[in-house]
């Protein structure tokens, strides 16, 4: 076996071990409901040949009721085969689901950057989807259509020969075309699921921003690029049908020879009188019967096809490895945290660099002011301390620790960041402060959101803490979606706060009451504040100016503010003029 081959049934393996009692049960009570369907032609046989012979009433009534009863115990054990393997199904393509979502977690931001989240819905659930035949019933129906062919063609190589080596002979040829071309349409099925992955990557974006779409007229370019992806999707879709059903086309071709001779040898041995009429049917029904197996295993073939472009695709997205590599070091020192950057250069894309040799120092309990114009770099420098990126070259110390050497999470414990965007999930509203943390008491939410000014809107809800919030964000204003942030981080008692334009949103009565509470988040950790308002800088201590990814400027923030000659006093002269606009 090629070692390609190899690894993929063993990572096929490890999903279904822990389902392998349910396959066994499984694969008993197919056995069964084989055995049932080979019975009962034999059934209908004996009640031909009574029929048309000597046979009595009773005889008859016997075998009708007993080809009846037989025929209900083998719809029961059909039902419970297709319950016992959507469940073997849907047990390990979860587990599947799970460990693409937790691996898809863990990846840096600049693969998530390159996709969109309609794209992941479909690589986590479609492929995986697409799979779930093949894991619920492949094996067991692969085994299954083997047995069932085996006792056909024993039992017709005892009774006639020639029928036999004719069944026999249909049933090789189309079990080896099927395996030799049964990758056939694998590379075409994976096109198709990348089609669709674009599809619904395009859908989420567009959605996300419909406001903006329908705003500036982008509707019909918008239709214009949908329908050039239905279009691929649908080309892509029919050349994987049309590869997928070759080895089903060509079966039913053979299985129109077969018919056709079996019939012939069979009407030709009735009329010589070496079979009765009962076992003509018989000959008859076990060649219709050869065929469901046949077709079983061509539907098996398809659904392998799909399911090995879903487990090539899974297994490509599982082969991903984030750039952001773990450190040893599992703790920080106790207090407010220091802040170093020494010398730190960073690009998004290899060909455009975004900070330029950035160095500053911040002592524990410091807090920052970070100005500049859009794109000067400020929102990366917050997301280099939060470890979401490599840097080019440099190092960047927290608590006197080079971050590469932190565990992620040793690092997420003690920093704590507010974004400009908000994002709530669907829970409650408990769920959404705590980030479903369940080591938080009531008390302590409660507590923490007294300090900012928010209970008298969680009292307002109907179900207080207990109450649902829509996930996006749309339950709450600007305002109240800062502070929600805030209480957030304020929970988590960090020593490190980053807070990327806090205000920036807001109306000067909401910013006064987020400023106090920023003032007492920050009384107990360094705080680096991104700002275009820079009256929210009052009370920092240093000021750090940056322009086109380099710092321009950086000391006190009083000294600055006095000094005429620099950067951070022309830029409060400019603020101040527009406000009095």
């Amino acid at each position: 076996m090629p070692p390609k081959q190899s690894l993929s049934m063993s990572w096929f393996l490890q999903y279904l071990r822990p389902v392998k009692w349910r396959m066994v049960l499984l694969l008993f009570m197919l056995l069964i409901s084989i055995a049932l369907q080979l019975v009962n032609p034999q059934i209908v046989q004996r009640f031909i040949d009574q029929a048309t012979g000597t046979g009595t009433a009773a005889s008859l009534l016997t075998l009708a009721g007993l080809y009846i009863g037989i025929a209900v115990i083998n719809q029961l054990f059909t039902v419970s085969l297709d319950y016992l393997g959507n469940d073997v199904a849907w047990r390990s393509t979860n587990r599947i689901r799970a460990s693409l979502l937790q691996h898809t977690l863990r990846l840096d931001m600049r693969f998530h950057n390159r996709k969109t989240p309609g794209e992941m819905i479909e690589r986590i659930d479609g492929d995986v989807t697409h799979m779930s035949n093949f894991f619920g019933m492949f094996i067991v129906q692969i085994v299954g259509s083997f047995v069932l062919l085996t006792g056909i063609l024993g039992y017709m190589f005892v009774f006639s020969p020639p029928i036999a080596a004719t069944m026999a002979v249909f049933t090789c040829l189309s079990i080896g075309v099927m395996f030799a071309i049964r990758n056939l349409g694998v590379k075409a099925s994976q096109a198709e699921r990348q089609a669709n992955a674009s599809l619904f990557g395009l859908i989420e974006e567009r959605i996300s921003g419909i406001e903006d779409v329908q705003a500036n007229g982008g509707v019909p370019r918008l239709m214009n690029r949908y329908h050039r992806a239905m279009r691929t999707v649908f080309q892509s879709g029919l050349k994987a049908w049309l590869l997928r059903i070759t080895p089903w086309n060509v079966t039913v071709i053979l299985f129109t020879f077969a018919v056709t001779a079996v019939l012939l040898i069979s009407v030709r041995l009735y009329l010589h009188g070496q079979i009765t009429i009962g076992t003509l049917f018989l000959f008859f029904q076990y060649t219709q019967m050869l065929n469901d197996p046949i077709e079983q295993l061509g539907n098996q073939i398809q659904e392998f096809q799909k399911a090995k472009s879903g487990m090539n695709r899974s297994r490509e997205l599982l082969s991903l490895h984030s750039e952001i590599e773990e450190g040893d070091e599992e703790s920080l020192p106790a207090g407010p945290l220091s802040v170093s950057f020494e010398q730190v250069n960073f690009s998004y894309n290899e060909d455009q660099r975004v900070l330029h040799d950035i160095s500053f120092e911040l002592k524990p309990g410091e807090r920052l002011g970070l100005v500049g114009r859009t794109g000067s770099g400020k929102s990366s420098i917050s997301r280099l301390l939060l470890r979401l990126y490599n840097i080019d070259n440099g190092t960047i110390r927290v608590g006197g620790v080079d971050i590469r050497s932190l565990r992620q999470e040793a690092l997420y414990r003690r920093v704590g960041m507010v974004t400009q965007d908000v994002q709530l999930f669907d829970g409650t509203l408990r769920d959404n402060l705590t980030l479903f943390n369940s080591n938080l008491s009531d008390e302590e939410v409660f507590e923490t959101i007294e300090k900012l000014g928010l209970r008298p809107w969680v009292d307002a809800m109907p179900d207080g803490l207990d109450s649902r919030l829509d996930a996006g964000g749309a339950s709450l204003s600007a305002g109240e979606a800062q502070l929600f942030a805030l209480t957030r981080v304020f929970l988590t008692k960090p020593s490190l706060v980053i807070l990327d334009e806090p205000s920036s949103r807001l109306d000067a009565a909401t910013e006064a009451t987020l400023q106090t509470a920023v003032d007492q988040l920050l009384e107990r950790c360094t705080g680096i504040i991104i700002a275009h308002r820079l009256s929210t800088l009052d009370k920092v201590d240093k000021i750090a100016v940056l322009r086109e990814g380099r710092m321009i400027e950086f000391g006190a923030r009083e000294a600055l503010a006095q000094n005429p000659s620099s950067e951070y006093f022309r830029l409060l002269q400019t603020d101040r003029q527009e406000e009095l606009a």
